[in-house]
């Protein structure tokens, strides 16, 4: 907001000024406290991108990706979404084990994530190199909504990175042509990202064709031509992409799976209403998150709504903060119409609130500044109003790790031969392994029609049986008659990791074997004694090739034997701690 030119103490109801400056000199111990602040939350980002639990879109995103890179769109289901090719597509071709892909991944988005930040900093306070770039640095560093979501493997994060760079281009370095080339190029790129990022990038291009900021200074047609050459240009490379890498079949295809889909859910007479609800619950995060970005986004709402009264047409420019405002305004419109509207939405809201806050608070600072009274009570509004949120929003990621999931990972495939077993997890958590359906995730999408024949699990399973299946909060979805298949087809390691097999009733009898492979017969119960004949053979601790087909055990009447599955590779039934299904993944993180 501009001050007065009187010098008055007042704030004036104009429009805030874009790059407010942080006026005076600076001690060095501030810039060492901004700089030491920025090592430790970049090293504690670091920390958390490679250890903090992954989340079942995340899984899904990546499982995409390899699809794509071994041209098995035919066989599992894709979304031939742009962001899947390149790097995570030759992340999964590395011959790593599932978690070390993850890994990678989330360096990969990791880079996104401070990216994101730098370009936050620069949009406010665009003189790289400043105090006041490394104080814009560091806000933006401490938004907690971004740390929840900011470095996962999902195609939000690009989208931010799109709409953040057009802004950037734009708005803030103005250089022509090139801004709106590389404008248009965005555009059309994040389209194929993303189709929700239709939401954000055709309003954006839509102003800036219309109404050009004035630092731009060529006309009107000049510019839309740049667009439309770099959207055209964009447009043209991305379909060679898909035409190289084979999958442009696959992209259409998509669209016509979510069409049969929604055939498919018509016929059955079952359409997927639960998975609505309100946007409240994700709005309240920003209460605990992100208080005193609520409160300076509010009042500067409210200054650009005083100037717009006072000054009328006046007030319709590029030179206030109205088109922050109006950005922040379409995406929380967005968000109110979004039928699921997921915390993860808060992406798209929080940084395009600190590009309207953040100018307004430094120069509210620069008015109070001088006063000496009133820097202790600023200083203690940030440090409860905004770093206290921050440590403890963060602080709980420390309690979610994904040492749990790289476990069961590491022994889904010591368990596996990756050409002949499957493994079933409902969420393509195991990169390394194929799933056993084309539908091989459980999703709200197709939460519906899991009781319909061709998509219940059981079907699947008996189909094509996995020799490990990995449960989890989203497999509690199945119907009853799913449960009780599955009881009887595998042997629970733990709650969250079942391995194919049969445990008999004490003396034995008959079970089938529906996958060949490597068994061993083990005690199924405390006391039950490990002595009996398997097919006429005396039974020992080493693993049992068995083929498809009925087999006999017989033991004592009194004991109880299970036939489990152990692999190629492992000589014994492995161990695991008693772990928690519904823990292994957090909804609603």
């Amino acid at each position: 907001m501009n001050l007065m030119q009187t010098g008055s103490s007042e704030i004036s109801t104009a429009s805030p000024e874009r790059h407010p400056s942080l006026p005076g000199k600076h001690h060095p111990l501030l810039i060492f406290l901004l700089l030491g602040g920025l090592i430790f939350l970049f090293s504690y980002s670091v920390y958390l991108s490679q250890h903090r639990i992954y989340q079942v879109d995340e899984c899904q995103n990546f499982y995409m990706a390899k699809v794509l890179a071994v041209g098995q769109s035919s066989q599992f289901f894709t979304s031939s979404a742009l962001f899947l090719f390149g790097p995570l597509s030759w992340v999964t071709q590395m011959h790593l084990g599932s978690s070390e892909m993850y890994a990678i991944g989330r360096l990969i988005f990791l880079a996104v994530f401070w990216t994101n930040i730098l370009l936050l900093a620069s949009i406010v306070r665009n003189r790289v190199g400043t105090v006041g770039f490394l104080v814009a640095l560091l806000s933006a560093a401490t938004l907690a909504p971004l740390w929840d979501y900011g470095f996962e493997i999902r195609h939000d994060n690009l989208v931010l990175l799109g709409v953040l760079l057009m802004w950037w281009l734009v708005r803030v370095k103005q250089i022509g042509i090139v801004s709106y080339l590389v404008a248009g190029a965005i555009t059309v790129a994040l389209l194929f990202v993303a189709v929700k990022s239709v939401v954000y990038v055709v309003p954006l291009s839509g102003a800036i064709l219309l109404f050009p900021p004035s630092g731009h200074k060529k006309s009107r047609w000049i510019l839309g031509a740049a667009w439309a050459g770099g959207a055209i240009l964009a447009f043209l490379l991305i379909r060679l992409c898909y035409a190289s890498e084979g999958a442009w079949d696959s992209y259409l295809a998509t669209f016509r799976g979510i069409s049969k889909y929604s055939a498919v859910t018509a016929a059955a007479g079952k359409v997927n209403t639960t998975g609505r609800f309100a946007p409240w619950d994700t709005l309240a995060r920003l209460l605990t998150q992100t208080p005193l970005l609520l409160a300076f986004t509010a009042a500067a709402c409210v200054a650009v709504a005083v100037d717009l009264v006072r000054r009328r047409r006046a007030a319709l420019t590029w030179d206030g903060a109205l088109p922050e405002f109006l950005l922040v305004l379409g995406c929380f419109a967005g968000l109110m119409a979004n039928p699921n509207p997921y915390a993860y939405n808060l992406v798209h809201i929080v940084p395009y609130a600190f590009v309207l806050a953040y100018p307004y608070a430094v120069q509210l600072w620069n008015l109070i500044r001088g006063q000496a009274g009133l820097v202790p009570v600023v200083t203690g509004v940030i440090l409860f109003l905004h770093l206290s949120p921050f440590g403890m929003a963060t602080s709980r990621h420390l309690d979610f790790l994904n040492t749990r999931q790289k476990t069961l990972m590491s022994l889904a495939e010591n368990l596996t031969d990756p050409k002949t077993d499957q493994v079933y997890d409902a969420t393509g958590m195991v990169l390394t392994r194929w799933s056993i359906h084309y539908y091989w995730y459980l999703h709200s999408l197709n939460a519906p029609l899991i009781t319909t024949p061709g998509f219940r699990v059981r079907d699947m399973l008996a189909a094509k049986p996995a020799v490990v299946f990995i449960p989890s909060y989203r497999t509690d979805w199945l119907p009853e008659e799913d449960h009780r298949f599955i009881d009887q087809q595998y042997v629970p390691l733990a709650d969250d990791f079942y391995i194919l097999g049969k445990t008999l009733a004490p003396g034995g009898g008959s079970f089938e074997i529906v996958h060949a492979g490597r068994y061993c017969v083990v005690p199924a119960r405390t006391g039950s004694s490990k002595t009996g004949t398997l097919d006429g053979v005396a039974l020992s601790d080493k693993p049992i090739e068995l083929s498809v087909g009925t087999h006999q055990l017989e033991t004592a009447t009194n004991s109880s034997l299970a036939v489990v599955w152990v692999g190629p590779n492992l000589d014994g039934v492995p161990r695991l701690s008693p772990g928690d299904h519904d823990s292994l993944f957090v909804n609603w993180y």
